[in-house]
């Protein structure tokens, strides 16, 4: 399995409330998360790396995964554990106040493998030739598209749709999705907003598809992120499955 990570701040952004993680565990388990800190001036990188750590640390102290369910429960009090700290953290002062994160994972273990999420990054699968979503945004624009309110351009062109519904730290309840996704997968891509908001899905099939290494194709997307404005932080993590063990 060959893997790469990157974050970048973008062209416009004092500084950049992304952070990311991925790695192998003693027992070659995999997981990977990306987090994209939310708030604004309210401390978002603070939220992002808040969660970050808390997988870090709950991820190298598990010493195996076992069954499908045992290993959703870990992800489930992983995530509640990192919601509660960030909004533990979050009243203590008035910087703070507000602040939260995005979520999105992949845990892949002998089992299964295993996406989770809040929020509106997101996690990609590309399969032979097509491209799958697997996490579904929550955010206002995805509740009026699934409500049948507005068609997908309405909703896209709508001031408020970007708002999120859930993530993590902002409020003591959310709402997590976790699921199992088949194998047989060439790449998953994990990225946040900075990524899928400014450039098409089909641009993201394309550069996986390239003949290029990994890093390649993550610091390509980040470029065509930057070239379409660099409104965002951009973060990107792909895993390219091809049945080896080499690591990048």
């Amino acid at each position: 399995m060959k893997y790469f990570g990157l974050s970048d701040i973008g062209l416009i952004r004092e500084n950049n409330q992304d952070s990311f993680y991925y790695a192998f565990n003693s027992e070659q388990e995999f997981l990977a998360i990306v987090c994209d800190g939310i708030g604004g001036g309210k401390a978002g990188d603070v939220a992002s790396n808040i969660a970050k750590e808390i997988f870090v640390n709950n991820f190298e102290q598990k010493p195996v995964f076992g069954s499908e369910q045992e290993n959703q429960k870990w992800i489930h009090e992983v995530i509640k554990k990192a919601n509660d700290a960030i909004y533990e953290d979050s009243l203590t002062s008035r910087t703070k106040h507000g602040m939260g994160t995005t979520l999105v994972g992949i845990l892949i273990t002998a089992v299964a493998t295993y996406v989770f999420h809040l929020g509106d990054s997101r996690v990609y699968g590309l399969y032979d030739h097509e491209l799958i979503c697997f996490t579904e945004d929550h955010n206002l624009a995805a509740d009026l598209i699934k409500s049948g309110e507005m068609s997908e351009e309405e909703a896209f062109q709508h001031p408020r749709g970007k708002a999120l519904t859930n993530a993590l730290g902002i409020w003591s309840q959310y709402k997590v999705d976790v699921n199992k996704v088949k194998k047989g997968y060439r790449y998953l891509l994990l990225c946040s907003d900075g990524l899928h908001g400014f450039i098409s899905e089909n641009t993201i099939k394309n550069v996986l598809e390239e003949t290029m290494s990994v890093e390649e194709k993550v610091r390509r997307l980040i470029e065509l992120s930057n070239q379409s404005g660099g409104f965002d932080n951009v973060s990107v993590i792909i895993v390219e499955e091809d049945g080896g063990t080499q690591h990048e």
